[in-house]
């Protein structure tokens, strides 16, 4: 049994990038180019419980802090971990952002990530003393990891791309566990957004977005397509379909313009077979004022004037 759950582990391992819905909340947990496009500084919390109620279904959960400095560069760091049937992965990843401007409200932004990551098994204590030779022949092991990011943005329009890892991770099992290798760099994340106003007043906004995940092997290719509506920016809510993971909605504020929730809860998927939800959370903090950046914008996705 044990060796059958690592099998499903590792294979579960392979899938590079976040899990997470809420693309619009925090866009850097998808793209490192985005650190910092608030142009303040803030740390956040996500949790999110993947089909509750379902034994070893996925859990994640990350810390990360964004700092723009005001010239042109942010800087970003992250510490993340994902339980996935007996294999917990950790990572720590730093980010250097930088904006160049290109005419009025317009500019391009990079990011660049590295760090540090970790595949345990976890096990109990039962567990750990038998002789499976699943277990056996299985350790520990660390790898390299990094992405890379560009974003486009012209006023509301912000169009994406990601290449989500830079370094293999996949192995876990075997004698070459902790060996270093580039990827093909095949796992890349597609992004497009607009926020417009509805009316003159400029107190309701809308934002469709739509994202498209593209793997390696092709298997797990996805496209996710969603729609929110913000009020005085200061509340949200929403909704998305994803074509794997099904609909999901969203609601969440800022409050006194310092402290930012979003919550999403995700219907059982269609085709999945599984009859439990999913939820997500994200809590943050601003911990400055607005910084102005020599990036051509005026634009700013969830700040509150």
């Amino acid at each position: 049994m044990i060796a059958v759950s690592l099998a499903s582990a590792s294979s579960t391992a392979q899938v590079h990038g976040p899990v997470y819905r809420q693309f619009f909340y925090n866009p850097y947990l998808f793209n490192p180019a985005f650190v910092g496009i608030n142009k303040r500084t803030e740390a956040n919390v996500v949790y999110r419980q993947q089909w509750t109620n379902f034994k070893d279904a996925p859990v994640s959960a990350g810390v990360n802090l964004q700092i723009p400095t005001g010239k042109r560069i942010a800087l970003g760091f992250a510490v993340a971990s994902e339980k996935q049937v007996l294999i917990r992965k950790s990572t720590f990843m730093a980010t250097f952002g930088y904006v160049v401007p290109m005419a009025d409200n317009q500019s391009l932004r990079f990011g660049l990530s590295g760090g540090v990551g970790l595949n345990k098994l976890d096990l109990t204590s039962e567990e750990l003393n038998t002789n499976d030779p699943a277990l056996v022949n299985t350790r520990n092991n660390f790898f390299a990891d990094g992405n890379f990011g560009a974003v486009y943005t012209n006023g509301g329009l912000k169009l994406g791309f990601a290449i989500v890892d830079i370094f293999q991770s996949t192995s876990f099992v075997g004698e070459n566990s902790n060996q270093f290798e580039f990827s093909h760099l095949k796992n890349r994340l597609y992004s497009v957004s607009y926020r417009f106003p509805l009316g003159v007043t400029h107190d309701i906004f809308l934002e469709p977005y739509f994202l498209y995940r593209e793997t390696e092997d092709g298997l797990q290719n996805a496209w996710e397509g969603s729609v929110l509506l913000y009020f005085k920016d200061k509340l949200w809510t929403g909704g998305s379909y994803h074509e794997n993971n099904g609909i999901a909605l969203f609601l969440g504020a800022t409050i006194k313009d310092k402290f930012k929730f979003s919550y999403s809860y995700d219907f059982p998927p269609f085709r999945s077979g599984f009859t439990s939800s999913s939820h997500e959370l994200h809590v943050g903090i601003f911990l400055s004022r607005e910084k102005p950046v020599d990036d051509g914008e005026s634009y700013n996705a969830i700040y509150v004037r």
